[in-house]
């Protein structure tokens, strides 16, 4: 009768000292994610507090730009620096102390870390219990990086515009330029499409797109304004004219935005955030392509333009 008990007790005895083997002494729980999208835009938004409530799966306290949930856990996002985000992760009696952090994994490319861990306990069925809902917490965080994916890989999320890459389908085109104490009026703008125009049809030849500007501030004061018409074929340029000609098929950096003159010139910044972030080069001005003729229309906030750069 001795013997079994005996047995039975030793078990018992070498199942719990097991548990201080097989459960270490800081459980720990590592998600990683890789995401398509730059450095740069990454740490935008892993880095700094307050974008985190763009791209949050859960809910958040939209007056501490430090408190989140996510089903049942909160989130304290604590100290931060130029690369990591510590976040104190809580559910019920789990405390846990993590560390999120990125690194690029190859051109256009990041994978994104999350540590956590806890000291466990030094009661055994309590370091079980720990082990166990530190697990399905870690699953939590795989949802949670799962939605961050998702967001940064939409550029209308980072940028508020979509691009695409696109061919120069019209590579020939009349320009003019003149300098402007103001920022350009419309009236200004078609004056000098009129007279493009004018040429073009002088020489039987032909327009094929929407007229194209870009607006240059000057060092000292004013604008530079190029405005150009795309042909068909070459013509002898006339008074204050020239013929530009563009690489036939060559890459170009595209948006389309739908607005005034503020709305414009976000675009251009934003695609000037985004090329520099893809890390590509432009071989020549960014132009607006007045797919709105803004005469007609004189209500801003329907103008539609096309912003696009060359691109390589």
């Amino acid at each position: 009768m001795k013997k079994p008990v005996l047995f039975v007790f030793g078990f018992l005895v070498l199942a719990f000292i097991s548990v201080y083997f097989i459960i270490p002494q800081k459980i720990q729980a590592t998600r990683v994610v890789e995401i398509d999208a730059t450095d740069i835009n990454i740490s935008k938004f892993l880095v700094n507090k307050r974008p985190w409530a763009k791209w949050w799966p859960g809910k958040h306290v939209a007056t501490d730009s430090s408190l989140y949930t996510y089903k049942n856990i909160s989130f304290t996002l604590q100290e931060n620096t130029n690369s990591e985000m510590h976040a104190l992760i809580r559910q019920d009696d789990i405390e846990l102390k993590s560390i999120l952090t990125y690194a690029t994994t190859g051109e256009g490319m990041c994978e994104v870390n999350w540590f956590a861990e806890k000291q466990s306990s030094l009661n055994p069925f309590e370091r079980v219990a720990e082990y166990f809902k530190i697990k399905r917490i870690a699953q939590d965080l795989d949802g949670v990086l799962t939605d961050f994916k998702k967001f940064m890989q939409a550029d209308m999320n980072v940028y508020g515009m979509n691009f695409t890459i696109t061919k120069i389908q019209h590579p020939i085109v009349l320009t003019t330029t003149v300098n402007t104490t103001d920022y350009p009026a419309a009236e200004l703008i078609y004056s000098k499409v009129a007279e493009l125009r004018k040429q073009i049809r002088a020489q039987n030849a032909m327009a094929v797109d929407s007229p194209m500007m870009n607006v240059h501030a000057v060092e000292t004061g004013g604008y530079l304004v190029t405005v150009a018409v795309p042909i068909n074929t070459i013509i002898e340029p006339g008074k204050n004219a020239m013929i530009n000609k563009l690489v036939k098929n060559a890459n170009a950096l595209e948006t389309q935005v739908k607005g005034g003159k503020n709305t414009i010139l976000n675009g251009f910044s934003q695609l000037k955030n985004y090329q520099k972030a893809h890390r590509l080069i432009s071989p020549a001005m960014p132009f607006e392509s007045l797919v709105t003729n803004r005469l007609a229309e004189k209500d801003t906030a329907k103008w539609v333009t096309k912003i696009y750069c060359p691109v390589f």
